[in-house]
C-alpha cells in the first residue's frame, strides 16, 4: 500500500500520515498538487494533506486542489503542531544572529510574533515543507542560518532545537484529510463523524446562500465550518467548503441533501469519514 504525503521526511504531513498508518510505504511529494494528482491518476493509494491550522486558517492549495479534482475524504487527523527554531550544532550559540529563517508559510505565519520579537533581522524564505528549511540549514553549516518545524525534521537533519513551541498559540492544531478510494482502519482515537461539501449557489437568485443555509438549520445539522473561494473561471463567482457534524440517524443528512438537489444546488459530497486524534 502506498500513501503520499507533503515531505520531505520530517514534515508534519509525514508525522500525520505515519501516526494513521502502522505499516505502508510512504511516498513523499513535493507539492501539494504533485500530492492530490498522484491520488487521483491512482498512482498511490492513499494521499495524506494538511486542511486547516488553528492560526492561519485553511491551507488554501489544498482546498482548491480537491476542489478541482474532487477526491474522496476517507478520514481526518487532528495533529498538535509544535514549532521549534533549529540551527546546525556549529551555531547553536550564535542562533539569535541568524540572517536567514527557511520553512513553509504556514510555519513562518504561525511563527511570526517570535521572529518578529527575537530575530528581526533575519530574512523570511518560504519553502515547499519545513523539512526542506531544515535541510537548507544542515547544507550550509558555514552560514548562521535557522529552520522552523517538526522535531522529526530536527533529527532528520541532526540540527539543535535552541527554543521549542515558539508558535503564536500553545494550543496549536492542524487538520489533516486522508484522501482515497475505500475506508482503512487505524488505532488513532475517534472524536466523532463528519461530512464535508462542495456547494455552488444557484446564479440570480436572491437570497440563496440564506436558503441554503435554512436547509441545514431545518434538519438540525451543526456546521463546524463554512468558507467561500473563488471559482477562478471569473470575477464575483463563488464555491463554499461546508464540514457538518453527522448525526447518528444518518437519514437526516441524506434527508437534507435531497432537499439541496431538490432547490437546486449544485453540490459535491466528497466525504462522510470519522474524525480522529492520536492517542
Amino acid at each position: 500500500m502506498d500513501i503520499g504525503y507533503l515531505g520531505p521526511k520530517g514534515s508534519f504531513t509525514h508525522s500525520a500520515a505515519s501516526s494513521y498508518f502502522s505499516s505502508g510505504n510512504l511516498i513523499s511529494y513535493d507539492s501539494l498538487m504533485q500530492l492530490i494528482d498522484a491520488r487521483m491518476n491512482k498512482q498511490i493509494d492513499y494521499a495524506m494533506v494538511p486542511v486547516e491550522n488553528t492560526i492561519e486558517g485553511s491551507v488554501l492549495p489544498t482546498i482548491d486542489g480537491i476542489y478541482k479534482t474532487l477526491p474522496t475524504i476517507q478520514g481526518e487527523l487532528i495533529l498538535p503542531i509544535a514549532q521549534q527554531l533549529m540551527v546546525h550544532k556549529n551555531n547553536q550559540d550564535r542562533w539569535q544572529e541568524a540572517t536567514l529563517i527557511s520553512s513553509h508559510p504556514q510555519a513562518l505565519a504561525q511563527s511570526q510574533v517570535f521572529i518578529h520579537k527575537n530575530l528581526p533581522q533575519a530574512e523570511v524564505e518560504p519553502m515547499a515543507s519545513t523539512t526542506l528549511g531544515a535541510k537548507k540549514v544542515a547544507d550550509h553549516p558555514e552560514e548562521i542560518y535557522a529552520a522552523i518545524g517538526s522535531k522529526m525534521a530536527a533529527d532528520e537533519y541532526d540540527l539543535v532545537i535552541v527554543k521549542e513551541g515558539i508558535q503564536t498559540v500553545a494550543n496549536n492544531e492542524t487538520r489533516f484529510w486522508l484522501l482515497g478510494d475505500e475506508p482503512i482502519a487505524t488505532n488513532l482515537i475517534f472524536v466523532e463523524q463528519k461530512a464535508t461539501l462542495l456547494i455552488e449557489l444557484p446564479m440570480d437568485r436572491p437570497g440563496a446562500l440564506y436558503h441554503m443555509l435554512g436547509i441545514f438549520s431545518k434538519a438540525d445539522l451543526n456546521l463546524s465550518k463554512i468558507e467561500s473561494r473563488p471559482q477562478k473561471t471569473k470575477l464575483g463567482e463563488y464555491f463554499f467548503i461546508m464540514d457538518i457534524e453527522v448525526p447518528s440517524d444518518k437519514a437526516v443528512l441524506q434527508t437534507a441533501l435531497e432537499r439541496l438537489e431538490k432547490q437546486a444546488f449544485p453540490f459535491n459530497l466528497i466525504g462522510n469519514y470519522p474524525t480522529y486524534r492520536k492517542p
